[in-house]
């Protein structure tokens, strides 16, 4: 991104990121590094697991919120409104009501405009919101007057990314080494017990290492909370640019369907293996993936022993779809059952996977249809905003 400022005053932004699975807080992390060379100021304002990938730098200050209540984080943002020109969320509607009531410009980033059934009057309200390209995005802002009016719509952040992490087929008898990364990012959310996410994630453990031959490592990324509770050597929290690695150098992956996850699939061509849906998004994502023509091989809890009831007529919550998750992960977690589970999850995915390996991963051509490089639009549209609507520093 080139610096446009003409000499004038650099933004001071404060970012945010709703603490929904790791696409929330990853997508903020990423949009700061591009951000930071750009302005004067850059600090985050969050909690939670979404600490896990806000770090100094490139954020000038980290403001923690970890347990406060909503009047003390409104307190909090009142104090630091005279200092910033913007707050920039990730999908936190809520926070982004807050961040006005303090007295705040907001921006919103929306990787899901495809998927509310209803956007937030706080996006349509926002200085910018910012759209990130998917199927049915463009015609669901054509058609909402108050969008049209603030919205940008920006490719994925998918990054154009060098030759070394750009996946390449296995050489039959020669990269047998070659690791199976099982990415478990996105379990995460409101809606349901860490307990939960970690029961899910050692299902998962369990299966894709059990359907793997003799020598075949399997290596796990994940968020903090879920690696600190499964307690295994081969489980880390990584950032996206190692993450990336892992995903061009494995023979394949298994992962959580998230738009995150999806998109560095894209980027990296990585053939992959999606898994039984974590929250009310992956199964979408995934069923449009397969109607479209952009998946390899996928899993869901009616392969393995489910159903989860993902076709409950609206109003549906994701409370109530969630529970309909944790039901299927509990009663499969259980003493009685894990035995049974083990095989049967274990035999889909040896069964899905046995083709992977061969061609790189039909999620590439997403890149084709989408574009990448989303956060560097992303971020010229917030500079050239912050930067022609400062706020006085406040003393």
């Amino acid at each position: 991104m080139a610096d446009d400022t003409g000499g004038a005053a650099r933004p001071r932004l404060l970012l945010n990121a709703q603490p929904f699975g790791f696409g929330p807080p990853a997508a903020t992390a990423i949009l700061a590094r591009e951000l930071a060379p750009f302005c004067d100021e850059l600090a985050y304002f969050g909690g939670g697991h979404t600490l896990d990938l806000q770090h100094r730098p490139p954020y000038h200050a980290v403001y923690g919120t970890t347990g406060l209540s909503d009047d003390e984080r409104l307190a909090s943002l009142r104090r630091l409104a005279p200092r910033y020109d913007l707050f920039v969320t990730a999908m936190d509607f809520a926070e982004a009501e807050l961040a006005r009531r303090a007295g705040l410009n907001v921006a919103v980033y929306d990787a899901l405009t495809w998927f509310w059934p209803e956007i937030p009057a706080v996006a349509g309200d926002a200085a910018l919101y910012i759209a990130q390209d998917f199927f049915g995005v463009r015609e669901r802002i054509a058609a909402d007057a108050a969008l049209r009016r603030n919205a940008v719509i920006v490719p994925p952040i998918i990054p154009l990314l060098p030759p070394r992490q750009i996946w390449r087929p296995e050489r039959p008898g020669t990269d047998r080494d070659r690791h199976v990364l099982l990415n478990l990012g996105g379990l995460q959310n409101p809606y349901w017990q860490p307990s939960d996410a970690a029961a899910y994630a050692r299902l998962m453990l369990d299966a894709v290492r059990s359907a793997q031959p003799a020598g075949r490592p399997v290596v796990v990324t994940t968020s903090r909370g879920v690696a600190e509770a499964l307690g295994d050597p081969a489980v880390r929290t990584a950032d996206r640019d190692t993450v990336l690695d892992l995903m061009s150098g494995a023979a394949y992956a298994c992962m959580t369907p998230g738009l995150g996850n999806i998109y560095d699939a894209a980027a990296t061509g990585v053939p992959t293996l999606w898994l039984p849906s974590a929250n009310e998004t992956h199964h979408l994502q995934a069923r449009l993936l397969t109607e479209h023509g952009y998946c390899d091989a996928r899993l869901d809890w009616p392969d393995v022993g489910g159903p989860a009831d993902y076709d409950t007529p609206p109003p549906a919550t994701p409370e109530a779809l969630t529970k309909a998750i944790v039901d299927v992960v509990r009663h499969l977690s259980s003493a009685g059952s894990l035995p049974t589970l083990r095989d049967r999850l274990a035999d889909q995915v040896a069964k899905s996977t046995a083709g992977l390996g061969l061609v790189p991963g039909s999620a590439r051509s997403l890149t084709e249809r989408f574009g990448h490089g989303g956060m560097q639009g992303a971020a010229t549209a917030l500079v050239r905003w912050a930067t022609e609507n400062p706020v006085h520093l406040g003393l």
